[in-house]
């Protein structure tokens, strides 16, 4: 508990800095346009470790993250355009922190201020882009934040750093290195190009991926607009694999949303697909419910123990999954959501749950629970994934200036 007296000392002075939304600068005129604002966030988190040494060394654990943004947009008429978004962050945790590889994009643009077992802090670029256009064409390169999916929960087509099923807080998807164009075929209608950077691990490194791209990855995606439905095709080379896929999304009988995507390809290309069906009532309930074949995850409990081993698997071990998720504004302050994802094949369960209060126009406080339910792993075994999971509790402080 070594870093709590500091955590608590750093939340009451932002929450005394607590006031009206604004950006710190903004300039509109001649034609161009500049806003600048900032974000600052504290976290703290405490979780409950199942007995398995591979993946947690302590019975329990408190970590502690403060993270501050600066973000810009800037527009020269509209033919050219600049987006900025760069972080500095510093963790601190009672166990040591594992350095596992970030987000797939270039170190270059990451430093490391300190480096200590319990504590680490960084710099990071992570969206640095500027935008061309001209008639129906924009391209857009730089750093930049790329997402193909249509579903919620669960993302196969979002091919470039995807959220977790169970991460609420989306405001700020990482960005990777890429060019990318669209070009409108009509008005409901559009051509998507992106050529992205791959780089290999290197452990020297702030975020675990090597300086220079050692290989591009390159996908093209295809969308109109018919029977009330969006209807999408994609076809790219990813990590040296022919993908080739499709979308859709759209509403049945005027009250019930639909959604799809996947992929397969070749060689070796597991097939990725979710479907979900949601629905909004009248008395501002959300319930929405998808599911997953994640073919390139592991048909038996029995093989989890080596992908951990290996460091050979994502976000899910599993092959079949499915999201059960509400969401409600309990009022104009407060909104809460939850989700509870069940692994079918070994039957585990990880219920989350999140609630956000608006302390003002520039502030928020959010809290969240983790609660995983599953056969516990035994003599060094894995007999379920989410079995696997910490019980975990965590409370965000941000603000937004």
């Amino acid at each position: 508990m070594k870093f709590l007296g500091p955590f608590l000392i750093a939340v009451f002075f932002a929450v005394s800095a607590v006031g009206n939304a604004f950006a710190f600068y903004e300039y509109s005129g001649d034609g161009a346009s500049l806003d600048a604002r900032g974000f600052f966030s504290l976290s703290a988190a405490h979780s409950a470790n199942p007995d398995f040494p591979l993946l947690y060394r302590n019975a329990s654990d408190q970590n502690y993250t403060a993270t501050a943004r600066l973000l810009a947009q800037a527009n020269a008429g509209k033919s050219v355009g600049f987006e900025f978004n760069g972080l500095a962050y510093n963790l601190s945790s009672t166990s040591e922190i594992r350095p596992t590889p970030d987000v797939e994009r270039s170190g270059a643009l990451e430093w490391i201020v300190r480096d200590g077992a319990q504590s680490k802090s960084r710099i990071a670029i992570d969206r640095m882009n500027l935008r061309l256009s001209a008639g129906t064409a924009d391209l857009t390169v730089g750093r930049q934040a790329i997402n193909l999916a249509t579903c919620f929960y669960f993302t196969p087509n979002d091919f470039f750093a995807p959220f977790a099923a169970q991460s609420f807080y989306r405001i700020y998807k990482p960005g990777v290195d890429a060019a990318r164009l669209e070009i409108k075929l009509g008005t409901l209608s559009q051509l998507s190009i992106i050529g992205a950077l791959g780089y290999r691990p290197d452990a020297e490194t702030a975020n675990r991926w090597s300086t220079g791209a050692d290989r591009g990855e390159f996908v093209a995606r295809v969308s109109t607009t018919f029977a009330n439905f969006e209807w999408a095709a994609v076809a790219g080379k990813l990590n040296d694999a022919s993908v080739y896929g499709g979308s859709l999304q759209g509403e049945l009988f005027g009250w019930l949303g639909v959604r799809g995507e996947g992929h397969g390809g070749s060689p070796e290309q597991a097939t990725e697909v979710a479907v979900g069906v949601e629905r909004r009532f009248e008395n501002g309930i959300t319930v929405r419910y998808e599911a997953f074949h994640h073919g390139a995850g592991y048909g038996s409990p029995g093989q989890y123990t080596a992908a951990i081993a290996g460091r050979n698997y994502g976000y899910y071990l599993g092959m079949n999954y499915g999201a059960l998720g509400l969401g409600y504004q309990f009022s104009p302050l407060l909104n809460g959501e939850m989700v509870a994802i069940i692994n079918y094949g070994d039957g585990s369960l990880l219920a989350a749950l999140y609630a956000t209060y608006s302390l003002a126009d520039n502030a928020e406080i959010a809290a969240g629970i983790n609660l995983p339910g599953g056969e516990k792993s035994a003599a060094g075994a894995v007999n379920s994934e989410y079995g696997l999971y910490p019980a975990s509790a965590t409370v965000d402080l941000r603000i937004y200036f």
